[in-house]
């Protein structure tokens, strides 16, 4: 569903992506792990189009979309969940919501029941400025707006961060089932433990560098990986 070849990135003389190479397979969940720094979120800025790469291509589907403008992405099937959530403060819930749908607008009905049925928190504050949500409410709000275009890959980045612990074990909970119902995604996700239990396959960045890959399994159990990633 997704190739990626060869991405080169700048922060003006800063390099912060250097030869990214990876894949995601249609219905598979895969991980970008690493420390604060490493470049994933560079990684998933640059496939939605908000950053540029000097060198290489972005494949999605049978399309190059290494120069498309990011507003044109979401009609192609592509949806980015931000870190820091990015929800519209000022306006309600369910307002967040038909802003998901804007390029799809005959599935607004069908879509604002399906995410009131995946998270039940959200039917109950439809009315409610989403500026007075709390964080996981927010992030819960987020994946909602990104699910109403209906994405065929659902990129999320650090959909964790910030939340407590009991809250983290739902948004996982919803990953995991968004992803039996067929959903393909790339999750960006600092707690390696958590993405790695769910997570087919799996990158390490280090420094802008892919370092390792393999089954979310292999890494898992890598001494390696225990030692940077899992306290092991």
């Amino acid at each position: 569903m997704l190739k990626v070849e060869n991405l080169n990135v700048y922060y003006g003389k800063i390099h912060a992506l250097k030869d990214i190479n990876f894949e995601v397979k249609e219905h598979e969940i895969v991980a970008l792990i690493g420390a604060n720094g490493a470049g994933k979120s560079t990684t998933l800025k640059t496939i939605s189009g908000m950053l540029r790469s000097s060198t290489g291509s972005i494949t999605f589907g049978e399309e190059n979309i290494s120069h498309v403008e990011s507003y044109k992405l979401i009609t192609k099937g592509l949806a980015h969940v931000p870190e820091g959530r990015r929800v519209f403060l000022q306006m309600t819930v369910e307002e967040n919501l038909q802003m998901g749908a804007y390029t799809n607008p005959k599935y607004m009905k069908e879509g604002l029941e399906d995410v009131y049925k995946r998270f039940p928190r959200l039917l109950h504050r439809r009315t409610q400025v989403a500026g007075t949500l709390s964080g996981g409410e927010q992030q819960m709000l987020a994946m909602g707006r990104a699910l109403m275009s209906q994405p065929k890959l659902l990129m999320l980045d650090e959909p964790s961060m910030g939340l407590a612990p009991i809250l983290v074990d739902q948004i996982f909970d919803i990953v995991r089932e968004l992803h039996e119902q067929g959903t393909t995604i790339l999750l960006v996700e600092q707690n390696a433990g958590k993405a790695l239990e769910i997570a087919d396959r799996a990158y390490v960045l280090e420094s802008g560098r892919i370092v390792l890959s393999g089954s979310g399994e292999e890494l898992a159990q890598s001494e390696e990986i225990k030692k940077a990633y899992l306290g092991g």
